[in-house]
């Protein structure tokens, strides 16, 4: 029975110094100003935005927060790294010295789909392994089969196989998530951006 009512005692007790101590070291329920800021700074994690470690959401504060860095082509409205030249595409801002900036990643989307045509139409290129290779060749250090294997894959064709019209969005899709490490973009805005590119 003494056992009984020590543990007890002792559970309350318990219950009560966590509670103590979590007032006490939070920043939230603390005005006590003896707590100096360094203490409370590296307290700050308690505080994280967990939602902005996840890409593609709608939730604001995960778009603006400045704590996750997007990839250079998607922060540049550029998620398949055109690299600027004489060309003046529709939608384009600028450049950031080496890669366009486009208003918004339609247009992004829109070039590539348009340079992809070019390949097609203008160089018989017609395939994923034709395709990646161009753009994406080994002699600049690129993991050129690697990328090759992954859009064939990801596009559900064989790597050799001719493109049909109705391939190359999810070629894109494939090709942006490739060189971003992933693809925020839902697939209606790559179809919409592609057929604008191709027409």
């Amino acid at each position: 029975m003494i056992n009984l009512r020590l543990l007890t005692v002792m559970g309350v007790g318990g219950a009560v110094a966590v509670i103590a101590a979590y007032r006490f070291k939070s920043p939230k329920n603390n005005n006590d100003q003896s707590i100096n800021d360094s203490a409370r700074l590296n307290l700050e994690y308690l505080n994280f935005d967990f939602t902005s470690l996840f890409f593609g959401t709608d939730n604001a504060s995960a778009k603006d927060t400045n704590s996750v860095r997007k990839p250079k082509g998607l922060a540049n409205n550029n998620p398949l790294n055109l690299e600027a030249g004489r060309d003046q595409w529709q939608g384009m801002k600028g450049n950031d010295g080496r890669f366009i900036i486009f208003e918004s990643a339609f247009w992004g989307i829109r070039a590539a789909a348009r340079t992809l045509k070019t390949y097609r139409d203008k160089r018989g290129l017609n395939n994923v392994q034709d395709i990646v290779t161009r753009w994406a060749p080994p002699s600049d250090n690129n993991p050129t089969d690697k990328y090759i294997s992954f859009v064939a894959k990801q596009a559900g064709v064989l790597a050799s196989q001719p493109l049909g019209v109705a391939d190359y969005p999810r070629v894109i899709a494939a090709m942006i998530h490739f060189e971003n490490g992933y693809n925020p973009y839902e697939a209606s805005i790559v179809a919409a951006a592609t057929a604008e590119g191709f027409a």
